[in-house]
């Protein structure tokens, strides 16, 4: 039987490990509010060309992912050490990226590790310092575009509050009505 700490920290670790696929959504679906229910208001971001607060790098991401035209990121290999109300956090992440360039279309795969310290404020975990280390990358030109299939071949994913995942009522009421 697990003692009252056991299951603590299994708590804790489980809400810091959402943390990385909260961010990851917000990311992705390009939502600026939930990303910023991720870090702490003083917290701080190092992405190598980015460095500053986290505001700061809200607007940044935010601007900087608006020019692709889809991001997927993946996370794994999600190792946390708890210290009282700290944390350190290694994630191991997967992004692939399609943008467009000069009239043609690429798809980029990239892989790196979040280097993250947590924080434990009034019960709640976010993330206090987060240093994005890229591991390595390859680019090349898009071989399939979806955006080319016929209205209906496909459910599109979109960057914002139109994508499938923010839709669940809609959903669900159009299920009801089959």
């Amino acid at each position: 039987m697990p003692t009252d700490a056991e299951l603590q920290a299994l708590l804790d670790k489980q809400a810091i490990t959402e943390l990385s696929y909260i961010y990851t959504r917000a990311c992705d679906r390009m939502d600026r509010a939930l990303l910023e229910t991720v870090y702490w208001p003083d917290g701080t971001d190092d992405h190598g060309t980015f460095k500053g607060t986290a505001p700061e790098y809200f607007d940044w991401v935010m601007d900087f992912l608006s020019n692709w035209v889809s991001t997927h990121h993946d996370n794994s290999n999600i190792l946390i050490e708890l210290d009282g109300d700290n944390a350190w956090g290694e994630v191991h992440w997967t992004g692939y990226y399609r943008y467009d360039l000069d009239g043609e279309t690429y798809d980029h795969l990239a892989v790196g590790r979040y280097v993250d310290r947590y924080q434990r404020r009034d019960g709640e975990w976010r993330i206090l310092h987060r240093t994005c280390v890229s591991d390595w990358t390859r680019i090349a030109p898009t071989l399939n575009d979806w955006r080319k299939a016929p209205p209906g071949a496909q459910i599109l994913g979109q960057r914002g509050k139109d994508d499938p995942v923010y839709q669940r009522d809609r959903i669900a009421i159009a299920q009801a009505a089959e």
